[in-house]
């Protein structure tokens, strides 16, 4: 899967070797660093600036394009070419940032009030979250409707990414476990990524699979399930719900249904969390200044899908195209939620009463 160098072929709409990789054109990638020149010579902060800002008149469209396709199989993209090579890290964020807001809305991510959050091995590994880490993380869902990573330095060794169709692994439990497959439709306490203590997490109730309009939602981080255990108020998991999540996790990494991805540096892949459950490998971690260094933002965008009725509470609202996922609370509150509402009006997601 090498780059395309030809200046005369644009950024194919029909992806190319695979159904879900995209490839930029150096006219392309030329188009995206004369955006990014464009936004520091403005002047303006990122919370202050728009898309017009950050002007992509030919990436710009066929982002949202690529987004909207997201809502059907396979539900994830991978963008190869984003101009990240001797940029320094905070020039790569602010190219971040400027093609975000050609995708949605971006979301607050954590109690820090970050938008962009690194993941990157600082040592670390939480109760609730490891991506500080060089841990293999498990098959999950991010709390939003479409997750982005754009690589900035690639693992040495390991660092894979994996993903899986839900609902592949749902068919697939129908015939392997059809008994288990039930106890996955009823609600779950998932420990809340907005608690203030993880030790003690706060917890909300919702399914792993949903079926609405024939098409099948998804919600699992199998973790975040026997987290909630820590919280005495919440409901003691059944030795078959157990089971069932276990049997999720097992079914979800096997090779005929897992597509694994070796990111390179300028790799942006696009996921849409309600349809595709992902993870990676442990890796080998580098020097800090040298190791496998990944950017993430959470969108809300206007494409995004009607949600099962059993759904809302962990959401906030079942409505299409909204401003919904990571914490509510989190959401439009000062000069970042002011420009939450600008990008909201830009784009067409419609802010919850």
């Amino acid at each position: 899967m090498s780059i395309l160098l030809s200046d005369e072929r644009e950024m194919s709409e029909e992806p190319g070797q695979e159904p879900w990789l995209y490839e930029l054109t150096v006219s392309e990638a030329a188009e995206i660093d004369g955006a990014l020149a464009t936004l520091v010579d403005s002047g303006k902060s990122d919370f202050a600036a728009s898309p017009a800002d950050f002007p992509l008149p030919k990436v710009g469209p066929k982002l949202r394009r690529i987004v909207r396709s997201l809502e059907d199989e396979p539900g994830f993209a991978l963008i190869r070419g984003i101009p990240v090579n001797g940029k320094t890290e905070e020039e790569v964020r602010r190219l971040y940032w400027g093609l975000g807001m050609h995708v949605g809305v971006p979301l607050i991510q954590n109690n820090a009030d970050a938008s962009i959050v690194d993941i990157r091995d600082e040592g670390r590994a939480g109760r609730l979250r490891v991506h500080t880490s060089n841990q293999h993380i498990g098959f999950h869902i991010d709390s939003t409707d479409i997750v982005g990573l754009l690589c900035r330095r690639a693992a040495s060794h390991g660092g894979t990414s994996l993903v899986v169709s839900a609902e592949a692994v749902r068919r697939e439990l129908s015939w392997v476990y059809p008994d288990l497959l039930t106890a996955l439709y009823e609600p779950l306490p998932f420990a809340d990524v907005a608690s203030p203590d993880e030790n003690h997490p706060d917890f909300f109730m919702c399914p792993v699979f949903g079926r609405h309009e024939g098409r099948t939602t998804c919600r699992f981080y199998i973790r975040r399930i026997l987290r909630s255990q820590d919280n005495p108020a919440a409901p003691r998991l059944t030795e078959r719900q157990r089971q069932a999540i276990a049997a999720v996790e097992e079914i979800a990494a096997r090779p005929d249904l897992v597509t694994a991805m070796q990111f390179q540096p300028g790799d942006l892949q696009l996921i849409n969390s309600h349809l595709v459950l992902h993870g990676r490998t442990a890796f080998d971690s580098d020097e800090s200044e040298a190791g496998r260094h990944l950017l993430r933002m959470w969108f809300s965008v206007p494409s995004s899908r009607l949600l099962p009725p059993e759904f809302e509470a962990a959401w906030g609202t079942r409505q299409p195209g909204t401003l919904r996922g990571s914490a509510l609370r989190w959401q439009l509150h000062g000069e970042f939620g002011e420009f939450q509402r600008r990008q909201a009006k830009e784009l067409g997601v419609v802010i919850p009463g």
